[in-house]
């Protein structure tokens, strides 16, 4: 069934074109990713949609309720769960049917919605919109930000199981491959479809690059050829003007002569005119690659931070008890746990930002850390983005630190724009640059994918990747934990697992899948390896002695 339909949309921000010539149809069923750099107009897009947006030129035939998901709620009120859901719902019946369903019980309704997790306050969101009115198409704009991995299958499944159709706004690539079948990139002002899910979408994506750049090296050939010859016969025919001067003796040579010329000035035109016909191919666009490179603090000791029998508790809540762990010089973690199990307090804890109850916590001398906060607390909101990377790095060359925030997506006018007028995707972008151009030997960052587009979280990933120094990240991201990660620290019911393996072995630990502990810690060998190989390839000179020292140490043992 029809759901809606738009015909030449079209969007204009003053004298800059949004985007143009936008055709769609929605039908119940689709499940359709909506995915494009930050600031293409996806939302813009949304709320033409939901009829937030009356400024555009175009049609928008909407034959359907739409229940629409926010990316961003004040969630700071003191109202209660019931009060909250209640404010906009008529149906008493039919929400307590949905708390049920989501896994709610009815005491629930009790606690202010404020001190609900990111999860219960999207299942809540959902719950809201549902018992309000029939809907038959959910548009979900980053619905998995905040989300542990739990509430995240949670809503894989919901999504899955939804009758009507769903427009996901996300940059979550596993998210998108779990419940989406077509993929709509928003672009240089256009949307163009694609069948799949993500990766489907990435491999087609690849194709039309090669097949682009294929066709427009055969064009500029092709027009190369075409304007080699026309200079020829161009070069001929400036040769042959005023030669052979008309005489009795040399007629037939100066005719001669003539009729050459003629034929000569005729495939020069022909030529021109197979240069026009030709059909043109434009370069194939590409967004400007940023490769950052994190500068790292050199520290002696291996073990640069450990802890012995931490313990951490708020009031009658034990967030973990006598939990034990060591970060390496090297390490490269993934703190993962759900929602209210105490990441953020543990690695608030290592900064000395809250104290612990009991327990050691070691600390090398030379430590030296940079942390990301989901509140990106490491900015001040009044300095200019220029004005703030300069005061964090007084040693830099201010030539060096413009280029730099040029690579990451601040040119021109952008570096004068105070922090606080900033978007919030270009306030986590120059957080980064921060940690980027600072001298850090240990990265604490915590949820730090949240609104960053797709192309931001890959350069994120990269540079974790490279980066030489330690990283402790806290994120339900899974397919970034499979990326970076190479130790997995799971906090549950105040107890902290470790394993020094990926997030993809520790799945297949848990899954039963290894025979013997033996074929365990050869996986995680040969992935080390490999990790290093990699690294190996794109070392500076004085770092390849280091990466072939650790080569040799993994293959020793």
């Amino acid at each position: 069934m029809l759901l809606l339909e738009t015909k030449n949309l079209e969007k204009w921000f003053g004298a800059r074109k949004l985007f143009a010539d936008i055709n769609f149809s929605i039908y119940s069923g689709d499940r359709i990713a909506v995915i494009g750099r930050n600031g293409t107009g996806k939302t813009t897009m949304i709320n033409i949609l939901l009829g937030r947006d009356t400024d555009f030129s175009g049609e928008v035939n909407l034959k359907t309720n739409i229940g629409y998901l926010p990316q961003y709620y004040n969630y700071q009120s003191e109202k209660t769960v019931e009060e909250f859901l209640t404010e906009k719902t008529y149906n008493y019946g039919e929400f307590l049917k949905l708390m049920k369903k989501f896994g709610f019980e009815v005491d629930f309704l009790d606690r202010r919605i404020v001190n609900c997790s990111g999860g219960e306050q999207t299942k809540l969101q959902l719950i809201r919109l549902l018992a309000a009115q029939k809907v038959d198409l959910l548009i979900l704009d980053e619905p998995t930000n905040h989300l542990d991995l739990e509430t995240r299958d949670w809503l894989v499944s919901f999504i899955n199981d939804f009758e009507g159709a769903v427009i996901i706004i996300s940059h979550d690539r596993h998210f998108l491959d779990q419940t989406v079948k077509e993929v709509w990139e928003l672009n240089q002002q256009q949307l163009k479809t694609y069948s799949g899910n993500y990766s489907e979408y990435k491999k087609q994506k690849e194709i039309e690059l090669q097949r682009q750049y294929r066709e427009y090296e055969e064009y500029q050939a092709e027009k190369k050829r075409l304007k080699q010859r026309k200079r020829k016969q161009q070069q001929f025919v400036q040769k042959t003007d005023g030669k052979g001067k008309r005489t009795d003796s040399s007629w037939h040579v100066t005719k001669g002569s003539d009729r050459r010329k003629g034929r000569f000035a005729k495939r020069v035109k022909s030529l021109e005119s197979q240069i026009e016909k030709l059909e043109q191919k434009e370069k194939p666009f590409e967004h400007r690659q940023i490769n950052p490179d994190f500068e790292r603090k050199e520290i002696a000791s291996q073990i640069i931070v450990e802890a012995k029998d931490l313990t951490k508790s708020f009031f009658d809540l034990n967030l973990f008890e006598n939990i034990n762990f060591k970060i390496e010089k090297d390490s490269k973690i993934a703190l993962m746990g759900a929602n209210g199990s105490g990441k953020s307090v543990l690695i608030k804890i290592i900064l000395d930002k809250i104290k612990k109850d009991s327990g050691e916590l070691l600390k090398s001398s030379q430590l030296k850390i940079g942390y990301f906060s989901q509140k990106i607390e490491n900015l001040n909101p009044d300095n200019s983005l220029l004005e703030e990377m300069k005061l964090k790095n007084p040693d830099k060359d201010p030539e060096i630190i413009r280029t730099f925030l040029g690579s990451m997506l601040f040119e021109g006018e952008d570096v004068f724009k105070k922090i606080k007028a900033l978007s919030i995707g270009e306030r986590v972008r120059a957080a980064f640059a921060v940690l980027l151009l600072g001298k850090f030997n240990l990265l604490l960052l915590d949820e730090p994918l949240n609104h960053l587009d797709i192309e931001s979280r890959e350069i994120i990933e990269k540079a974790l990747k490279n980066y030489n120094g330690a990283f402790v990240v806290v994120s339900h991201n899974r397919y970034f934990i499979e990326e970076i990660a190479q130790e997995i620290w799971q906090l549950k019911k105040g107890n902290l697992e470790v394993f020094p393996g990926s997030y993809k072995q520790y799945q297949k630990l848990k899954k039963g899948e290894y025979k013997s502990g033996e074929d365990l810690d050869q996986e995680i060998i040969q992935m080390k390896k490999a990790e290093l190989y990699a690294r190996l390839e794109e070392a500076a000179v004085e770092e390849k002695g280091k990466i072939i020292d650790k080569l040799e140490a993994l293959s020793d043992g």
